[in-house]
């Protein structure tokens, strides 16, 4: 064997070592797949596979005190609970922040365009119909006389097109004048043949009773010609009528095409809606307004809002939201004004709670709004009771100057300061709290660290650890 022959040999095996080497580790892709899912199912579900403690609990109680004698709850949004005006005792404050009542009013652009000047500021007062800003509007000034004079051009047609009535109606009178000559001409030679034909034989030549009866002949033929022209005129009369028509009902569209385009001048200049002030402004020389984008503020020129008329969004913690009525009298105090009080009364209370804030949020309209009030202000608010000056009326709440308070039974606490309480992941938490002097039924006053709707663990707590996932066996 040749030098060369041993060289080739030498190669191929290498290639085939090489291919083998590769083969060899191509089983590690299927088993890393299978680690891998495996290892997001750990990460996913890997704590519900781990088995739980089955612990005793027990709920936090929460009890309404402050008046034993006895009560008629209230339903927040029943009809009868609206009273207002009279103020019975504090049930509980809530924080919250002014905005107008009952919305805000947007002065938007009708029609996309660029800004060019703009003539109020944050804060400014309007009046309605007062100027806020002006789009570019040369094109719309241009549009506006093309239009206009696309009207006048049309109206000069009809007006020409009408001359043509006098023509037709001009020679209608003609072809009756030209009908009445023939028809004495036809008559004339009526009357000649009829002479000529009743002349004994021999007395004129047959030649003159054939050319007579030629003659009216003609003229009868000419007469047929001539009334023939009056329908066709007639015909020509009822077109232009027609063509009128058509040219009118043109006339309107271009009229409403100048109306469009007078409309579009005019929304170039934005104006007032309303009396009001300036909450926040949206334009500046330059900038775009659009009305077919997905930004809300898009074709925004600025936001008002009377001054007059402002509310209050209160979130009120769900533990407190059973005392609440429409009708219910509020006080609100402001960090901007913290020496004056302001009433208010609740008007509203909304459909859906706040699921992470645990609250639900009610409108307070205030009843004596301050100038220097402004939208978005942190205010404070206190909830009062309907006191009842003539006994307790139907559907009002007599105790509703309780105050919500909570109870843990005694048996669950680990110490004065310290509780086992189940989280909603379900898992063991060590939780400090403050307790109060007061005991109801074995059951201790919580100041702080719990709240409404908790579960605690009652003993044994020696095997629990923080974070240990458990499980209720009540």
């Amino acid at each position: 064997m040749s030098l060369g022959d041993l060289k080739n040999t030498s190669r191929s095996r290498t290639r085939v070592a090489s291919q083998q080497r590769k083969r060899s580790y191509s089983w590690l892709l299927p088993i890393g797949l299978l680690i891998g899912f495996f290892l997001i199912f750990v990460l996913l579900f890997g704590s519900r596979l781990v088995p739980s403690t089955p612990v005793e609990t027990a709920p936090v109680i929460t009890i309404r005190t402050g008046d034993d004698g006895p009560r008629t709850q209230q339903h927040p949004r029943d009809s009868t609970a609206k009273v207002s005006g009279v103020r019975g005792a504090l049930l509980f404050q809530a924080s919250g922040w002014v905005e107008p009542d009952p919305y805000i009013t947007f002065a938007s652009t009708l029609m996309n365009g660029v800004v060019k000047e703009v003539h109020v500021l944050e804060g400014q007062k309007v009046k309605k119909g007062e100027l806020l800003a002006v789009l570019v509007d040369e094109d719309a000034k241009l549009d506006l006389k093309i239009a206009q004079r696309s009207y006048e051009s049309h109206s000069k047609q009809i007006v020409a097109h009408c001359a043509g009535f006098e023509i037709i109606e001009a020679e209608i009178t003609s072809a009756q004048r030209r009908i009445e000559a023939t028809e004495t001409q036809v008559a004339e030679a009526r009357d000649t043949f009829s002479r000529l034909s009743k002349l004994s034989s021999g007395t004129v030549a047959q030649q003159q009773v054939v050319q007579a009866e030629m003659a009216l002949e003609q003229q009868m033929a000419l007469l047929s010609e001539v009334q023939s022209a009056i329908p066709n005129l007639e015909a020509q009369k009822l077109q232009l009528i027609s063509q009128k028509e058509a040219m009118e009902a043109e006339l309107e569209t271009l009229a409403t095409a100048r109306e469009r385009a007078q409309l579009a001048l005019e929304r170039t200049r934005i104006s007032a809606p309303m009396d009001g002030v300036v909450l926040q402004l949206h334009a500046a020389p330059g900038m775009k307004r659009m009305l077919d984008m997905d930004s809300p503020t898009s074709a925004t020129i600025v936001e008002l809002y009377e001054p007059e008329k402002l509310q209050a969004r209160i979130d009120v913690a769900l533990n407190e939201a059973s005392a609440l009525f429409i009708g219910q009298p509020v006080e609100l105090v402001s960090d901007l004004l913290p020496d004056e009080t302001f009433t208010g009364v609740v008007t509203r209370i909304t459909g859906q709670a706040d699921l992470q804030r645990n609250t639900l949020q009610v409108k307070v309209k205030i009843e004596n709004p301050d100038a220097r009030m402004r939208p978005e202000m942190l205010v404070r608010a206190k909830f009062f009771g309907a006191s009842q000056p003539h006994g307790n009326s139907k559907g009002v709440t007599q105790s509703s100057s309780g105050r919500l308070s909570l109870y843990v039974p005694e048996r669950a606490l680990v110490s004065d300061t310290r509780v086992w309480v189940v989280s909603p992941e379900s898992r063991a938490e060590l939780r400090t709290i403050k307790l109060g002097q007061e005991s109801r039924d074995d059951h201790r006053l919580v100041l702080e660290g719990l709240r409404s709707g908790e579960s605690v663990i009652f003993p044994p707590h020696d095997q629990l650890e923080e974070g240990e996932r458990v499980e209720s066996i009540n």
